[in-house]
């Protein structure tokens, strides 16, 4: 997947003509727990894993989105949005297998993750200012490695990932326009590739990425 073409998907959903619309923006930001990585390559001659745990870390963005109002039914809406969001997680500990088990020293660095979500969301009505939601997004994931340890071995890259993130929240209306909401959303991003560097020379990593990012947020609706 490109990104023109995720580009052109979501601007053919935003401008796709329905019996009455609403728009809106919202913003957000909270923490973000990056899973333990298990970076996999052929190092040495024989496939080898460099293990690495992370700290939590934070995690913004912003989205804009639509209601689709024809394609609603009774007790719930759906709508469809654009999010760009961005994660920093710093690294707590390394584990490379070629130097059999034990910790690594040294270990430093972090992963950073800037993504790009076509998201379709259900709303549940509950006869309240209180609704929960539920949703799912497809996109794509710029992952950055800046990982280094032992004597002088970095894991590094920049890669363009297809990534997928179910959504589980709730929001609460203040009123006609204004929303506050709280969400956990889990995102995996697919076969993201590295280079591992050391003073025996260089390989190609590569894992599938898991975080959990949980959200505290207002929606503005125009």
């Amino acid at each position: 997947m490109s990104l023109k073409v995720l580009l052109a998907g979501a601007a053919i959903v935003m401008a796709a003509p329905v019996a009455a619309q609403e728009y809106y923006g919202q913003v957000f930001g909270g923490f973000s727990n990056l899973t333990d990585s298990n970076f996999s390559g052929t190092i040495g001659g024989s496939t080898q894993n460099v293990d690495t745990d992370f700290d939590d870390g934070f995690n913004f963005g912003f989205a804009i989105g639509r209601t689709f109002e024809a394609w609603s039914g009774n007790g719930y809406g759906l709508r469809g949005e654009i999010e760009l969001s961005y994660s920093d997680n710093d690294v707590d500990g390394v584990d490379f297998s070629g130097n059999g088990a034990g910790a690594e020293a040294n270990p430093g660095g972090d992963v950073t993750s800037t993504r790009l979500f076509a998201n379709l969301i259900a709303d549940f009505n509950t006869g309240s200012r209180f609704s929960p939601y539920i949703g799912a997004g497809l996109g794509i994931d710029f992952v950055d490695h800046d990982i280094v340890y032992g004597n002088n071995v970095t894991i590094t890259g920049s890669d363009e990932a297809l990534a997928a993130q179910l959504i589980l929240g709730a929001s609460y209306q203040l009123n006609d326009r204004t929303a506050l909401f709280t969400d956990a959303r889990y995102v995996r991003s697919f076969d993201v590739d590295s280079t591992r560097t050391s003073p025996a020379g260089t390989a190609s990593v590569s894992d599938d990425l898991s975080r959990v990012n949980v959200n505290f947020g207002v929606r503005f609706q125009f």
